[in-house]
């Protein structure tokens, strides 16, 4: 029996054969949905298989992939894709900095916009909260052994208004603020793309001359609609073991950060995306990452940063 042509092998620092289900994770970060995306990998593949070649060039890859989406999609397709291809050959690392209040679904988001783009490394700051508050006491970092909403209410220091909630939390982000800039700084020094998330992502932090050795996109993620943010929480409760409870007897004092935060982006213009369900939210996250690298390639800045190669993760 004749066997089927094997899908050939891209010539890379790899070696490694062409794969639907890395094509079509890539072309996922172009808004397509999954079942289109393996649909246009799966036609990627055929036109490869029937030109017979054993091997085939990265760029010759691209090539096929951009002919594909041009017959089969839409310009904006096309472009969102060319952006794609640029962001995976950044030589300054992709820094991704996802902030929020708790309920707004920022892990969600970060993790499955982590997917799209081919990152691995995805670091909450409550994680790093976590490991602080293992090595430091309550009595020489208080701030860290409470959630960010209940560092005044459980401190006493700061009065029981607003004012005392986002003094109490700002408190809490300086403290945690050199362990962020030291994940931003490894991520740098290795070039290595990371997405960081957490209420603890304020302007200042991580430190700015950190984020200018990266190609670093903030964005804002909120909840608008106080009935939706509620729901929230009782649908975590339902999925996991942390009770809603605490998180409904502090809602006020975590809309009370939201407001603090929408003020802050909005004086620094970081987005603030407020969308309904999180596969918009996602859209919308991948499509503000890869404007901003399209961006960086149309003043110019990005020829100083592409490298010769293209990741294994478009293989």
């Amino acid at each position: 029996m004749t066997e089927p042509p094997r899908a050939p092998v891209v010539r890379s620092d790899y070696g490694l054969p062409y794969s639907k289900g890395l094509m079509a994770q890539s072309i996922m970060a172009t808004g397509l949905p999954p079942e289109r995306s393996f649909v246009l990998a799966a036609e990627i593949e055929r036109r490869l298989t029937g030109a017979g070649a054993a091997e085939v060039e990265v760029e010759h890859l691209r090539e096929v992939a951009e002919e594909v989406l041009a017959a089969e999609e839409n310009a904006h397709v096309v472009r969102r894709f060319g952006q794609w291809w640029r962001l995976r050959r950044l030589e300054q690392p992709l820094l991704v900095l996802i902030g929020g209040v708790t309920g707004v679904g920022k892990s969600t988001v970060a993790t499955q916009l982590a997917g799209r783009l081919g990152i691995t490394r995805v670091i909450a700051t409550d994680q790093l909260r976590q490991v602080v508050r293992a090595f430091f006491s309550q009595d020489f970092m208080p701030s860290v052994h409470h959630s960010s909403f209940d560092v005044a209410s459980a401190l006493r220091t700061y009065g029981d208004d607003a004012s005392g909630t986002v003094a109490g939390f700002l408190r809490q982000a300086h403290d945690l603020a050199p362990g962020i800039d030291a994940l931003v700084h490894r991520a740098v020094s290795e070039g290595t793309p990371i997405v960081l998330e957490g209420v603890h992502l304020l302007p200042e932090i991580p430190d700015p001359r950190l984020r200018e050795r990266a190609v670093a996109v903030r964005v804002l993620l909120t909840a608008t609609d106080e009935r939706a943010h509620r729901a929230h929480f009782h649908a975590r409760g339902m999925t996991t073991p942390r009770r809603p409870d605490r998180y409904l007897e502090a809602f006020d004092r975590i809309r009370v950060l939201q407001d603090y935060l929408v003020e802050r982006a909005k004086r620094e213009g970081i987005p603030i995306i407020d969308e309904a369900g999180i596969d918009p939210v996602v859209a919308r996250v991948t499509e503000v990452v890869l404007e901003a690298v399209g961006a960086e390639a149309e003043t110019g800045d990005v020829t100083t940063k592409v490298r010769g190669q293209s990741p294994k993760e478009v293989l």
